[in-house]
C-alpha cells in the first residue's frame, strides 16, 4: 500500500512538472486579463486626454446592474436563449445520433455532411445567414414564396419575437453537429449485451430507449447539457452580425451588452462588471463539467 501511494505521488509530481510550462503560459495569457477585468469592475474608468482616469468605487458598478433595465432585459434574453438552445440542441442532436448509430446511418458520408455547419467559421456562418434572411433578396423568402407559404417577402429580423427566434435557430443549426457526435460516442459505449437482454425480456424499441439507452448515456447527456449551456452564454458573433442587439434591444444578450457598454459607450468599469457576471456563471458551469467528467475513482478521493 505505501509503495502504491509513493508511485501515485511520483506520477502526480511528474505530471505537474511536465505541465508547468503550459500553466505558466496560460497564466500569462489568461491570468492577467482576468485579474485586470476583476479590478476594472470595482473602478470608475474615464478616458481623459492623454490617459485614463481610474478610481475605486467599490460595488457601485454591481449596484447599477440591479437598477439597469437594459441589463435585466439582457439577462432574461440570455437565460431564455440558453435554456431554449440547450433543449433544442440536445434533443435534435440525440435524434441525429440515434440515426447515425443505426446500421443504415453508419456511412461516413452522413458524418461528413453533419459537421459542415460546425466547420464553418462563426463569423462566416453569421454572414451566410444574414444573406439567407435578407428581407429583399434572401433565399428563405424566395423559397417560401415559391412554395406558397408566404405571399410577400418578410423582414425576419425586423420584429422582436422573430429576430430572437431566428437568432436561436441559427445558433442551433451551428451547434447541433458537435453535440450529435458527442452523443454518438456515448451511444456507441452502451454495451450491446444490455440491448440483447432487453430484447429477450420482450421490451419494444421505446422501452429499450427509456430503460436502457437513456440511463446508460446519463453522463454523456449531462456533459452535453453543461457544455452547450457554457457556449450559449458566450454568444456574440451572431448578435453582432445579424441584429446588433435590435430591434429595440430584443436580441441583446449579456456578452453583447458587455461589448456595447465597454466599446460603444466607453464605460469600461460597468462593462467589466457585466463581463464578470458572465465569467462567474461560466466558472460555475465549468466546475460542474469537471465534476461530471472526472473519473469515479478520482472523485472518491
Amino acid at each position: 500500500m505505501p509503495s502504491h501511494a509513493t508511485y501515485e505521488q511520483r506520477r502526480r509530481t511528474a505530471g505537474l512538472f511536465l505541465l508547468a510550462p503550459a500553466i505558466v503560459v496560460l497564466l500569462a495569457i489568461l491570468g492577467y486579463p482576468i485579474v485586470e477585468s476583476l479590478l476594472l469592475a470595482f473602478q470608475k474608468v474615464q478616458l481623459a486626454a492623454g490617459g485614463i482616469d481610474r478610481h475605486f468605487v467599490g460595488l457601485a458598478n454591481f449596484q447599477r446592474l440591479v437598477a439597469d433595465e437594459t441589463f435585466r432585459r439582457a439577462l432574461v434574453n440570455t437565460l431564455y436563449f440558453a435554456a431554449a438552445e440547450v433543449v433544442l440542441v440536445v434533443l435534435i442532436a440525440f435524434v441525429i445520433a440515434l440515426l447515425l448509430n443505426h446500421p443504415y446511418g453508419r456511412s461516413g458520408l452522413f458524418r461528413i455532411l453533419l459537421v459542415v455547419p460546425w466547420a464553418i467559421a462563426p463569423v462566416a456562418n453569421a454572414v451566410l445567414w444574414k444573406w439567407i434572411l435578407n428581407a429583399n433578396y434572401g433565399v428563405l423568402n424566395g423559397l417560401l414564396q415559391s412554395l406558397g407559404v408566404i405571399d410577400h417577402y418578410q423582414v425576419w429580423l425586423g420584429t422582436p419575437g422573430s429576430a430572437l427566434t431566428f437568432l436561436l435557430l441559427v445558433d442551433v443549426w451551428k451547434s447541433v453537429p458537435f453535440v450529435a457526435l458527442l452523443l454518438l460516442a456515448g451511444l456507441q459505449r452502451v454495451p450491446s449485451v444490455l440491448y440483447k437482454a432487453a430484447y429477450m425480456d420482450g421490451a419494444n424499441r421505446l422501452q429499450t430507449l427509456i430503460h436502457v439507452t437513456l440511463p446508460s448515456m446519463r453522463a454523456a447527456l449531462a456533459v452535453a447539457v453543461v457544455l452547450q449551456t457554457i457556449w450559449s452564454l458566450r454568444i456574440f458573433d451572431l448578435v453582432f452580425v445579424l441584429t446588433r442587439g435590435g430591434p429595440a434591444d430584443a436580441t441583446v444578450l449579456l456578452n453583447f451588452l458587455a461589448y456595447r457598454v465597454t466599446f460603444n459607450f466607453l464605460d469600461l468599469g460597468y462593462g467589466a462588471a457585466i463581463a464578470n457576471v458572465i465569467f462567474v456563471m461560466t466558472i460555475l458551469l465549468a466546475i460542474l463539467y469537471i465534476r461530471l467528467v472526472r473519473p469515479a475513482g478520482e472523485a472518491a478521493r
